[in-house]
């Protein structure tokens, strides 16, 4: 026997015994699709085609000590990645990655990457992660797994023995063959950086500086040779980048997605990103180097979602559009409201509608805008959203808004409230959107078989959005903001809640009958009538509303993520679209509940002097211009 062919033979036989053993972690193809581990190499059957059911495991004893996936001292897996290659007469036809997992996956015609994980409760294996149809053009071929790891039960990362994951009948004399012709290919080939991550990376720290003598963090380093420009690092620190090593040319205090400070980006930070969002430790080290999406300053959804697909290969995954990277954001010169009556805040300062006083308390909510108690400028508030960003800001205010607009019904939508934004002189750097509770209240049922006015659709809501952003980012549209402008996309608020923090309200004072109200103005009757409205009860209304709401949320959510990213190609100039709602368990004006004590006590509708402060809090939070 040859050196040659000892080397093969002994790579696939210690694959094959630490499979059998258990070792953690393994990659493996389970014949029968039974999750067991093969004892040796698997052999397929099958030509033209073969077919291979791919799982993970790193044993199956589950923690006794501590908590999984921090200190942890069993098998579970945490978060998992893994690179398959194939070799000699197979490609990569296609993958059906298992429902039940979490997968994020890129295909090639000789390679499958794939990561995914729980890693706020750890799995125990074997973990069925899909299977991978293989097109066979000849007798000899390999499955080879490259690369890959886990995070444990520890919060550990561990490496993955690379080795043959499944070679073609016969066997034998093939065999030989494929563990050969996998070891070269492992030594040709290396895991490379996914396609467009981090490119361009010179080009913008170069142009981040126009002279060499600049040094905008006082680190010593001039800007046009200092690794992170913003943030300071005398010793221009660089472990690595994507997956660890070599230097990438990005200073570790400002790489991008980097979550546990050790200067990489691999699959700890996706784990870590997991349990961040999940309100769990450990947590981001620095919210400042949590976005790789850019609009946010902390850790969000796509950021975690990029991150992993920037690990599997797709593009653009993670780009350096943190705040570390590109410096904290300018403060506007001016900033515009698109909004409707609670931008305008319509009767905020009302606390009676009923009883003694009479008439009286019938006048206040008949009274209309207070725009001086506004959340957005309100100057009576004390804590509008203008007013946070201190005294002597000497930032410009303007609202659009109209009490009754609706994101996509009445004259005054968001798309006519665009084009009086795009009027004024000088055009604001913000804009700030509230709009959406009338597009609820409006409407007269939640199924089209009930009434001329349902809740209007997804798809219906979405294209009244587009067709605000559009103008303002200038679409096929002759005018929009300026370059370097942010759009800020407030979520629609819990109209479901008002109901009930209205029958909370009248309970606490004689002057005050929402139920009354209500009933003699028609006030939101999708949401306030006790009684059948178009044959739908309040009941099944609500439950619609609090479905749809969500919907319209992650709706902008995504919409924000195609403009800022100009993935939808509308957005040329590159104006930053945010969203402030991420999901139903981050906080968000679209999640804020508003009891009895936000509301006033005119219409038992619309926000109160505390409602105001709390909706220009909850604005605040995520503003990513401040």
């Amino acid at each position: 026997m040859s050196p040659w062919r000892s080397a093969a033979f002994a790579a696939v036989v210690l694959l094959c015994v630490k499979q059998a053993a258990g070792a953690p972690p393994s990659v493996f193809h389970s014949p029968l699709d039974d999750g067991v581990a093969p004892a040796q190499t698997p052999i397929v059957a099958g030509s033209p085609s073969a077919q291979l059911y791919l799982y993970v495991d790193a044993g199956p004893g589950a923690s006794g000590v501590g908590t999984p996936c921090v200190d942890g001292d069993g098998d579970e897996i945490c978060a998992w990645e893994f690179e398959l290659l194939t070799s000699g007469d197979v490609s990569v036809q296609s993958f059906l990655p298992d429902p039940a997992r979490d997968v994020v996956w890129a295909l090639g015609s000789t390679n499958l990457n794939a990561t995914g994980g729980d890693a706020v409760a750890g799995e125990l294996g074997p973990l069925r992660i899909g299977e991978v149809v293989l097109a066979v053009s000849g007798p000899v071929w390999s499955v080879d797994l490259n690369a890959g790891g886990a995070v444990d039960a520890t919060f550990a990362l561990a490496p993955m023995v690379p080795g043959v994951v499944a070679v073609p009948e016969p066997g034998a004399g093939l065999l030989w063959w494929a563990g050969g012709a996998a070891l070269l290919a492992m030594a040709r080939r290396k895991r490379r950086l996914p396609r467009g991550t981090l490119a361009g990376l010179g080009a913008l720290l170069m142009l981040a500086s126009s002279a060499a003598a600049q040094d905008a963090d006082l680190d010593g380093i001039p800007d046009a040779s200092d690794n992170c420009i913003y943030v300071a690092n005398p010793g221009q620190e660089d472990a690595g980048g994507l997956h660890g090593p070599p230097a990438d040319g990005i200073g570790d205090v400002c790489q991008c997605g980097d979550l546990n400070a050790d200067g990489f980006v691999d699959l700890l930070d996706a784990a870590i990103y997991q349990r961040d969002l999940a309100g769990l430790v450990p947590e981001a080290s620095n919210p400042d180097q949590c976005s790789v999406v850019g609009g946010r300053l902390d850790c969000e959804p796509n950021d975690e979602f990029s991150l992993r697909e920037g690990l599997v290969g797709i593009a653009p995954g993670v780009a350096q559009v943190c705040q570390a990277a590109l410096g904290a954001p300018p403060l506007p010169g001016r900033m515009a409201a698109a909004g409707d009556s609670i931008t305008q805040a319509f009767a905020a300062d009302c606390t009676c509608n009923a009883g003694l006083l009479g008439l009286f308390c019938l006048l206040c909510p008949a009274g209309g805008d207070q725009p001086q108690h506004s959340w957005f400028d309100g100057g009576s508030l004390g804590g509008s959203f203008l007013d946070q960003y201190g005294p002597g800001s000497g930032i410009n205010s303007t609202r659009v808004s109209v009490s009754g607009a609706e994101m996509r019904g009445t004259a005054s939508n968001f798309s006519s409230q665009a084009d009086d934004i795009l009027s004024l002189v000088p055009l604001p750097d913000l804009v700030v959107a509230e709009l959406g509770g009338n597009d609820i209240c409006n409407r007269g049922c939640s199924d089209p078989a009930n009434c001329g006015n349902p809740l209007y659709t997804v798809a219906e809501w979405e294209s009244s959005v587009r067709a605000g952003l559009d103008k303002l980012v200038g679409f096929n549209h002759s005018s929009s903001l300026g370059p370097g402008a942010t759009i800020y996309m407030l979520g629609v608020p819990r109209v479901q809640d008002l109901r009930p923090a209205g029958i909370a309200l009248q309970q606490t004072s004689g002057s005050i009958n929402c139920d009354s109200f209500w009933a003699s103005f028609s006030v939101c009757e999708i949401a306030t009538q006790g009684s059948s409205l178009n044959g739908e009860s309040l009941t099944t209304r609500l439950a619609a509303i609090s479905a749809r709401i969500p919907e319209y949320n992650a709706s902008l959510r995504d919409l924000a993520l195609e403009y800022s990213t100009n993935a939808n190609g509308r957005n040329p100039l590159g104006i930053e679209v945010v969203a402030d709602y991420v999901n139903e368990e981050t906080p968000s004006i679209g999640t804020t509940p508003f009891g009895a004590s936000e509301l006033n006590g005119g219409d038992c509708f619309h926000p109160n002097l505390q409602g105001q402060g709390l909706v220009a809090t909850g604005a605040w939070e995520s503003n990513p211009r401040k």
